[in-house]
């Protein structure tokens, strides 16, 4: 089934319910996937009861304070749990529920941005690779499952208020083999055990791109990209999505974008033609940033053309690399 969603982290609310605003989500069909902050709570019911007016579903996007993680992991389920289903409470209240709740499963936020930095320095895939490994707060076993235990109850509490579940998820989980959860703990976020109903693979093209400082190429990423989506699609079936982007800067104020909207209608091509038709787009906040909007989503809407061109030896390179990192961190410890 074909959905379209578009992520909404930086755009004020004050923008987001103008006519024009809502008239261009109508318009395109989009499902609003909308980032809420604590201090956002007063106003969501508001925004939430005008984007239900003009026929705009809306998911909500819980994320915390930066200094406590700003999305959901090992590190903060308690907090990001009880923000999750405060925002539930509030627009249940207010006679506008979400259709959906997003566990956006990421490390926590300082330790994101310092990987970050690593992989926008000029550096090899290995040493990229060495640099996460090592950024990493790593939880103990009994933390991870408790965590898991925590984040599958809220799941399974928005269930019961008939409300959609969803996850974002980096790239490296996919690689985890079923039954297997290899990076979900070592990065801090557990995904399988959550039992939410949609999985969204983060492969934005233009941060692979740009962080890469030109070891990878356009035709690189969407090589990457296609065969990210045939994997995600593997591993979870029909519940599997792709997050595409960027056409705006997101948490970290620097990711590299798109340079326009074709590069937008390729990656929607290649997804689409790794039998993938679950995208997400980041974000809306880049799209009325860099008008017109219009050539932005009529890109995201239709797509355009997946060239076919042959895997270079720098995609080989990386996807030996992510295999042979994934090999060990799957053997038992002291092996």
């Amino acid at each position: 089934m074909e959905t379209r969603r578009v992520y909404s982290e930086t755009l004020p609310y004050a923008d987001l319910v103008r006519p024009r605003t809502i008239a261009l989500l109508a318009r395109y069909g989009l499902e609003l996937v909308l980032a809420v902050r604590p201090w956002d709570e007063p106003e969501l019911p508001r925004v939430a009861q005008a984007l239900r007016d003009g026929g705009v579903p809306l998911s909500i996007w819980p994320m915390l304070p930066d200094d406590e993680g700003r999305w959901a992991s090992v590190h903060n389920a308690p907090q990001w749990s009880r923000l999750a289903l405060s925002v539930c409470d509030a627009l249940e209240a207010a006679g506008a529920p979400p259709r959906d709740v997003l566990f956006d499963l990421e490390p926590p936020f300082a330790q994101a941005r310092a990987l970050a930095a690593v992989g926008s320095r000029e550096s090899s895939s290995s040493a990229g690779l060495a640099g996460l490994a090592s950024g990493l707060a790593r939880s103990g076993a009994p933390a991870f499952d408790a965590a898991s235990r925590a984040l599958a109850r809220v799941v399974a509490d928005i269930h019961a208020r008939g409300i959609a579940t969803s996850t974002a998820v980096w790239p490296l989980v996919a690689l985890d083999r079923p039954g297997g959860q290899a990076w979900q703990s070592l990065l801090g976020t557990p995904v399988d055990a959550l039992g939410a109903g949609h999985v969204s693979v983060m492969m934005y093209t233009s941060i692979l791109e740009g962080w890469s400082r030109r070891t990878l190429r356009r035709r690189d990423v969407t090589a990457l990209l296609a065969a990210a989506t045939a994997r995600a699609v593997r591993r979870w079936g029909d519940t599997a999505g792709i997050s595409l982007g960027c056409v705006g800067t997101g948490a970290f104020e620097d990711e590299p974008t798109y340079r326009d909207p074709s590069e937008l209608a390729e990656d929607v091509a290649v997804a689409r033609a790794a039998g993938c038709e679950k995208l997400t787009l980041f974000d809306l906040g880049g799209v009325l940033a860099r008008e017109p909007a219009e050539a932005w989503l009529d890109a995201f809407a239709s797509g355009g053309e997946a060239a076919a061109r042959p895997t270079s030896k720098r995609v080989r390179a990386a996807r030996a690399i992510a295999r042979a990192a994934t090999w060990a961190l799957g053997r038992p410890r002291g092996a």
